[in-house]
């Protein structure tokens, strides 16, 4: 294995991609060079999908799903995690994606936008993203920026522990998961942070290893990370967007974070006496913050549970109703059968065909 220095020296370098797209930048506003540089790279361009929006053939990717970064990796099979670096000098498009993204600048600086404000992002910086928010990135010179993606779907399971602590970040994760207004984006600004810049650097690494142990060891090291900035710099958290500050300290998503962890057994009576609520007061809250009341609130937690078993276990249709809090495997099969309209098998059965 290489240290985090021989890592750093490899990402410094130039990909074929990156060549392509710089020597395009360069003579993007030289129209006769432009256009003889389009007619030597346009098989490649072609072949490689580079975005290069001259080109007619060339589309917006405006969506970009789990199954864009996932599906040509071998431990897609099993890992939430994954880490990219993104192309310099890629032409800036607006785009969302279906997974938390965690932004780092690891040398230089970005160009960066979030639903349409400027955001703009130095060495160190840490950004995490939600679902769906647009952004913009720019890197035109020899800047550095890794991704970090991680599964929305399994991200309970799977960072549980996360979820437990009371905190900015663990309030973040809620929020977008549950809230109907959730929080736009959080920025941490980490300098010159060693520690932090090698743990991006083992995350990347792993990622490239790609061997039968890589996507456990990829859980535990954004753990850590999560954890070390949390350690480090949570006191200097910044909120992106229109929020109020309270938004992120919000006691409901304390209250929604309680259900997460109890979904099995909690009800709205337990809920409402852990929290020193009343029942009415209690229901109020989550419908307000979620859209819906406690028992489609309580289904929807139980159907990401098990829709994440069923796609990275090989547990029995019992088992997992059994996991996820019904007691007769006819009521899971019910329940998720309303909400996906299919049965936890077909559900299955449909996941394997697109791996």
């Amino acid at each position: 294995m290489k240290n985090t220095e021989e890592i750093l020296k490899d990402l410094e370098k130039y990909t074929e991609k990156e060549i392509i797209y710089r020597n395009y930048w360069k003579v993007r506003n030289e129209p006769k060079k432009r256009i003889e540089y389009m007619k030597e790279i346009e098989e490649y361009v072609r072949q490689q999908h580079l975005l290069i929006f001259d080109f007619p053939f060339i589309t917006y990717p405006e969506i970009l799903s789990e199954r864009d970064f996932y599906s040509r990796l071998s431990i897609s099979k099993h890992s939430n995690v994954n880490v990219v670096r993104h192309l310099r000098y890629t032409p800036i498009f607006e785009h969302s994606h279906t997974f938390f993204t965690v932004l780092y600048v690891l040398k230089g600086q970005c160009d960066h936008t979030v639903a349409g404000e400027n955001n703009p992002m130095k060495q160190g910086d840490v950004f995490f993203l939600p679902p769906y928010v647009k952004q913009t990135i720019g890197v035109f010179d020899d800047s550095l920026v890794l991704n970090i993606h991680i599964r929305r779907d399994t991200f309970d399971d799977y960072f549980f522990n996360i979820l437990r602590s009371e905190n900015k970040l663990s309030n973040f994760f809620i929020s977008c998961l549950y809230s109907k207004n959730p929080t736009k984006g959080l920025m941490f600004h980490t300098g010159d942070d060693k520690n932090i810049r090698d743990l991006y650097l083992n995350l990347y690494q792993e990622t490239l290893i790609d061997d039968e142990y890589s996507w456990r060891i990829l859980d535990n090291i954004t753990s850590i990370l999560f954890s070390e900035l949390l350690r480090g710099y949570s006191d200097k958290i910044e909120l992106i967007g229109d929020i109020d500050p309270q938004e992120i300290d919000d006691p409901s998503l304390r209250l929604l974070s309680y259900i997460n962890n109890n979904y099995r057994t909690a009800t709205l009576q337990t809920v409402a006496e852990k929290f020193h609520y009343s029942i009415p007061y209690c229901s109020k809250m989550i419908k307000e913050k979620t859209g819906m009341g406690f028992v489609a609130f309580v289904r929807n937690v139980r159907m990401n549970h098990a829709t994440a078993l069923l796609k990275n276990t090989n547990r029995s249709i019992v088992e997992i109703g059994e996991d996820v809090g019904y007691e007769n495997p006819e009521s899971f099969i019910r329940a998720f059968k309303k909400m996906y309209e299919m049965t936890p098998s077909a559900y299955r059965r449909e996941m394997k065909k697109n791996k």
